[in-house]
């Protein structure tokens, strides 16, 4: 399958049919909002510190925003896509209730069962997606574009809100620490590019950097808090290299790195390149 350029913000609600592969070479960073189903095939999706194992059946979704990278994939991989912007979501969410936001930030990731209530819903799943493609696909022109788009994206919203008790019923509720995890992984996503410290997390968490640490390298595979903040800022960085107007300190800046050099010392030691032979290598 063939996927066209994305850019990574819009200012409307875009429907696409893509394979990704133009997240294969480099990260890139969704400032809009998001939602992918797996409609066939297997691929592995970074955000920078987490990676989710997309199949058939499976959604994906971040409501602001986030950095993705495509990693090995088959070659039957496909998805279906809403891109929506910032503005529409916020403006659409006002009357739902906010566990429902909580919930999307904290479990983005989700795979249909196949007992008949998981598969009805994947089934009204696709025909939300149906919809998407009939408004939001090719050259599509309204009088009521802002309108449409609003009911449109506050409708699924609503429906997606009313899922949340099935996938519950699937997925169990989280430990503690299994839930702190989530939210800690969660707000990587949101400030990873520039909060590079485990007490700012701990703060926003009202924990211990302590208990992190023994949280996240208990649940998460034994990494720590610090790994998964580089992991993510090694993302990050990788996302403006890939901007050929973007200067090794302008990257050190934005980053809020000291200097060039520490940025430059920091990224060979996590890719062993140094920013520019990681440019020069995808010449």
């Amino acid at each position: 399958m063939e996927s066209r350029s994305i850019l990574s913000d819009t200012d409307h609600i875009r429907y696409e049919e893509t394979d990704l592969a133009f997240l294969a070479e480099n990260p890139f960073h969704f400032r809009c909002g998001i939602y992918i189903i797996c409609v066939s095939g297997k691929c592995g999706i970074s955000t920078g510190a987490e990676t989710f194992m997309l199949e058939a059946q499976t959604e994906l979704i971040f409501l602001t925003g986030t950095l993705l990278h495509r990693l090995t994939a088959s070659e039957d991989f496909a998805v279906r896509m809403l891109l929506f912007p910032k503005e529409v979501f916020l403006k659409a969410f006002l009357p739902i209730d906010s566990p429902y936001l909580n919930y999307a930030n904290e479990h983005p990731c989700y795979h249909h069962t196949p007992d008949t209530r998981s598969q009805t819903t994947w089934e009204q799943l696709c025909l939300w997606m149906d919809l998407a493609q009939m408004f939001f696909s090719g050259d599509y022109k309204t009088q009521y574009g802002d309108l449409q788009e609003y009911n449109f994206l506050q409708g699924l919203l609503l429906w997606l809100f009313n899922t949340v008790p099935e996938k519950l019923e699937i997925n169990p509720g989280y430990s503690r620490q299994q839930l702190l995890c989530q939210q800690f992984l969660q707000l990587i996503r949101e400030f990873g590019a520039t909060e590079h410290s485990t007490s700012f997390y701990a703060e926003k968490l009202c924990v211990s950097p302590r208990y992190l640490h023994r949280a996240t390298t208990r649940c998460l595979e034994g990494r720590s808090p610090k790994r998964l903040i580089e992991e993510q800022l090694v993302a990050e960085v990788k996302v403006l290299l890939s901007d050929p107007d973007q200067t090794v300190t302008s990257i050190a800046e934005q980053l809020d790195f000291p200097d060039q050099s520490y940025l430059t010392r920091f990224f060979k030691r996590h890719t062993g390149m140094s920013p520019k032979q990681y440019r020069s290598r995808k010449i």
